[in-house]
Protein backbone atom coordinates (compact mmCIF):
# COMPACT_ATOMS: atom_id res chain seq x y z
CA UNK A 1 0.00 0.00 0.00
CA UNK A 2 2.84 2.45 0.79
CA UNK A 3 5.29 1.27 -1.85
CA UNK A 4 4.19 4.26 -3.92
CA UNK A 5 6.22 6.50 -1.61
CA UNK A 6 9.59 5.02 -2.55
CA UNK A 7 8.59 5.02 -6.23
CA UNK A 8 7.64 8.72 -6.06
CA UNK A 9 10.85 9.61 -4.22
CA UNK A 10 13.00 7.74 -6.75
CA UNK A 11 11.20 9.48 -9.64
CA UNK A 12 11.81 12.88 -8.06
CA UNK A 13 15.48 12.45 -7.16
CA UNK A 14 16.56 9.90 -9.79
CA UNK A 15 20.15 8.81 -9.00
CA UNK A 16 20.64 11.45 -6.30
CA UNK A 17 20.71 9.10 -3.30
CA UNK A 18 22.92 7.39 -0.79
CA UNK A 19 22.28 4.17 1.14
CA UNK A 20 23.69 3.92 4.64
CA UNK A 21 24.80 0.74 6.41
CA UNK A 22 21.62 1.04 8.51
CA UNK A 23 19.71 0.63 5.21
CA UNK A 24 18.31 4.14 5.46
CA UNK A 25 18.28 5.68 1.99
CA UNK A 26 18.82 9.43 1.74
CA UNK A 27 17.69 11.41 -1.29
CA UNK A 28 18.25 14.88 -2.70
CA UNK A 29 21.72 16.06 -1.70
CA UNK A 30 21.62 19.73 -0.85
CA UNK A 31 24.72 21.71 0.13
CA UNK A 32 25.56 19.95 3.41
CA UNK A 33 22.57 17.71 4.03
CA UNK A 34 19.93 15.47 2.47
CA UNK A 35 16.38 16.58 1.64
CA UNK A 36 14.50 13.29 2.21
CA UNK A 37 15.15 9.88 3.71
CA UNK A 38 13.34 6.60 4.17
CA UNK A 39 14.14 4.12 6.92
CA UNK A 40 13.92 0.34 6.38
CA UNK A 41 10.77 -1.52 7.34
CA UNK A 42 10.04 -3.38 10.55
CA UNK A 43 8.90 -6.98 10.74
CA UNK A 44 5.56 -7.82 12.37
CA UNK A 45 7.44 -9.12 15.39
CA UNK A 46 9.43 -5.88 15.66
CA UNK A 47 6.20 -3.87 15.47
CA UNK A 48 4.67 -5.98 18.26
CA UNK A 49 7.77 -5.53 20.43
CA UNK A 50 7.71 -1.79 19.68
CA UNK A 51 4.04 -1.52 20.70
CA UNK A 52 4.81 -3.43 23.87
CA UNK A 53 7.69 -1.10 24.73
CA UNK A 54 5.59 2.01 24.07
CA UNK A 55 2.65 0.50 25.96
CA UNK A 56 -0.08 1.20 23.41
CA UNK A 57 -1.66 -0.49 20.42
CA UNK A 58 -0.78 1.50 17.32
CA UNK A 59 -3.43 2.44 14.74
CA UNK A 60 -3.58 -0.18 11.99
CA UNK A 61 -2.57 2.35 9.29
CA UNK A 62 0.55 3.26 11.25
CA UNK A 63 1.45 -0.41 11.77
CA UNK A 64 1.04 -0.99 8.06
CA UNK A 65 3.27 2.00 7.30
CA UNK A 66 5.94 0.56 9.63
CA UNK A 67 5.87 -2.64 7.57
CA UNK A 68 7.10 -0.50 4.64
CA UNK A 69 9.17 2.21 6.38
CA UNK A 70 10.26 2.65 9.96
CA UNK A 71 9.56 6.36 9.81
CA UNK A 72 10.75 8.90 7.27
CA UNK A 73 11.82 12.47 6.67
CA UNK A 74 10.17 14.02 3.60
CA UNK A 75 11.24 17.20 1.79
CA UNK A 76 12.06 18.98 5.07
CA UNK A 77 8.26 19.09 5.53
CA UNK A 78 7.61 15.99 7.60
CA UNK A 79 9.39 13.95 10.24
CA UNK A 80 7.48 10.72 10.87
CA UNK A 81 8.54 8.74 13.90
CA UNK A 82 9.21 5.06 14.15
CA UNK A 83 11.27 2.73 16.32
CA UNK A 84 14.72 4.07 17.11
CA UNK A 85 17.81 1.95 16.63
CA UNK A 86 18.71 -0.49 19.41
CA UNK A 87 22.26 0.87 19.55
CA UNK A 88 24.36 3.58 17.99
CA UNK A 89 27.57 1.71 18.72
CA UNK A 90 29.86 1.64 15.71
CA UNK A 91 27.71 4.00 13.64
CA UNK A 92 29.08 7.06 11.90
CA UNK A 93 27.78 10.50 12.89
CA UNK A 94 25.81 10.58 9.61
CA UNK A 95 24.18 7.21 10.40
CA UNK A 96 23.29 8.40 13.90
CA UNK A 97 21.89 11.76 12.79
CA UNK A 98 19.88 10.21 9.94
CA UNK A 99 18.41 7.42 12.07
CA UNK A 100 14.73 7.10 12.88
CA UNK A 101 13.30 9.51 15.43
CA UNK A 102 11.44 7.48 18.04
CA UNK A 103 7.69 8.07 17.91
CA UNK A 104 7.76 8.31 21.72
CA UNK A 105 10.11 11.30 21.44
CA UNK A 106 7.72 13.03 19.03
CA UNK A 107 4.85 12.31 21.42
CA UNK A 108 6.88 13.62 24.33
CA UNK A 109 7.43 16.91 22.53
CA UNK A 110 3.78 17.47 21.58
CA UNK A 111 1.62 15.55 24.07
CA UNK A 112 -0.29 17.79 26.48
CA UNK A 113 -2.82 17.19 29.24
CA UNK A 114 -5.62 18.32 26.95
CA UNK A 115 -4.61 16.00 24.12
CA UNK A 116 -7.52 13.58 23.61
CA UNK A 117 -6.53 10.08 24.77
CA UNK A 118 -7.57 8.58 21.44
CA UNK A 119 -5.12 10.80 19.52
CA UNK A 120 -1.94 9.05 18.46
CA UNK A 121 0.82 11.58 17.73
CA UNK A 122 3.14 10.14 15.08
CA UNK A 123 4.81 12.99 13.17
CA UNK A 124 5.67 16.67 13.15
CA UNK A 125 6.93 19.48 10.94
CA UNK A 126 9.46 22.02 12.10
CA UNK A 127 8.85 24.08 8.97
CA UNK A 128 5.09 24.29 9.45
CA UNK A 129 5.19 24.34 13.27
CA UNK A 130 2.63 21.54 13.34
CA UNK A 131 2.28 17.97 14.50
CA UNK A 132 0.16 15.14 13.22
CA UNK A 133 -2.17 12.74 15.00
CA UNK A 134 -4.40 9.86 14.06
CA UNK A 135 -7.79 9.96 15.71
CA UNK A 136 -9.87 6.93 16.71
CA UNK A 137 -11.15 6.64 13.10
CA UNK A 138 -7.56 6.84 11.79
CA UNK A 139 -8.12 10.22 10.18
CA UNK A 140 -4.92 12.26 10.15
CA UNK A 141 -5.20 15.66 11.79
CA UNK A 142 -2.69 18.47 11.34
CA UNK A 143 -2.46 20.40 14.62
CA UNK A 144 -0.89 23.83 15.15
CA UNK A 145 1.83 23.57 17.83
CA UNK A 146 0.96 26.91 19.43
CA UNK A 147 -2.83 26.98 19.40
CA UNK A 148 -3.41 23.19 19.44
CA UNK A 149 -6.16 23.74 16.86
CA UNK A 150 -6.73 21.37 13.97
CA UNK A 151 -5.64 23.08 10.75
CA UNK A 152 -6.33 20.30 8.28
CA UNK A 153 -7.65 16.76 8.23
CA UNK A 154 -7.09 13.84 5.89
CA UNK A 155 -9.24 10.73 5.54
CA UNK A 156 -6.32 8.31 5.56
CA UNK A 157 -2.60 8.18 6.25
CA UNK A 158 -2.04 7.49 2.56
CA UNK A 159 -3.99 10.64 1.58
CA UNK A 160 -1.86 12.63 3.99
CA UNK A 161 1.42 11.26 2.60
CA UNK A 162 0.26 11.89 -0.98
CA UNK A 163 -0.39 15.54 -0.02
CA UNK A 164 3.09 15.89 1.54
CA UNK A 165 4.69 14.40 -1.58
CA UNK A 166 2.78 16.84 -3.78
CA UNK A 167 3.81 19.76 -1.61
CA UNK A 168 7.42 18.55 -1.74
CA UNK A 169 7.30 18.30 -5.55
CA UNK A 170 5.83 21.80 -5.76
CA UNK A 171 8.57 23.17 -3.51
CA UNK A 172 11.29 21.53 -5.61
CA UNK A 173 9.72 22.82 -8.85
CA UNK A 174 9.60 26.33 -7.37
CA UNK A 175 13.09 25.95 -5.86
CA UNK A 176 11.80 26.43 -2.32
CA UNK A 177 14.25 24.97 0.18
CA UNK A 178 14.44 25.62 3.89
CA UNK A 179 17.54 26.63 5.82
CA UNK A 180 18.25 25.10 9.21
CA UNK A 181 20.86 26.46 11.57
Amino acid sequence: MYEFLEEEIKNIYQEDNKKLRTKTVMYGKLEHRWHTYLHPSLTREEVKEFESRVGISFPSAYKEFLSFYNGCYLFDLLRMGGKELESYKGLTIEEQVRSTVDVEDIQGIHLRKRTPKEHFIFADSLVKNTYYVMDKDENVLEVDCKTKKVIESYDTLKDFIVQIVQEGKDNIANEIYFEFK
